[in-house]
């Protein structure tokens, strides 16, 4: 599901929050596709990402483990996406379920990843932050 804001109305804005949603699905599937080219074009320069364990990763951290292998996403299915936009920045929030291999360790997870996404002109959508954790069975 995915919906526009967490309250009621969105305000109009000059960037659409659908196309944030568009942006947070292409993202997805670059990821599952292991798409680099897709990827950079989608990962802000200055990226900081932090993992469930805490750790923060530069975006060419999260780049490079998807093009050496190191990062193998084989699912990654949303259940819940939510968007906002605010001027030229924008906030998504999604549940998703995935599965792969990472450092060669089978893993399957639910997670919630909650990212700040920035546009400009030149670049459209890219992700400046990215937050992602462990989600409880209520959310």
């Amino acid at each position: 599901m995915e919906q526009i804001g967490c309250v009621p109305k969105q305000r109009g804005d000059e960037f659409p929050a659908a196309d944030l949603l568009a942006a947070e699905r292409q993202l997805r599937h670059a990821v599952r596709d292991g798409d680099l080219a897709a990827l950079r074009g989608l990962l802000h320069p200055q990226l900081v990402s932090v993992r469930p364990d805490g750790r923060c990763h530069a975006g060419d951290h999260e780049a490079a483990a998807l093009g050496e292998g190191t990062l193998v996403v084989d699912r990654i299915e949303p259940e819940e996406t939510v968007a906002t936009v605010v001027g030229a920045t924008g906030v998504t929030r999604t549940v998703l379920a995935a599965q792969g291999t990472c450092d060669g360790k089978p893993f399957e997870a639910r997670v919630l990843c909650t990212r700040t996404w920035v546009h400009d002109d030149a670049t459209g959508w890219q992700v400046l932050a990215t937050r992602v954790g462990e989600v409880d069975d209520s959310v």
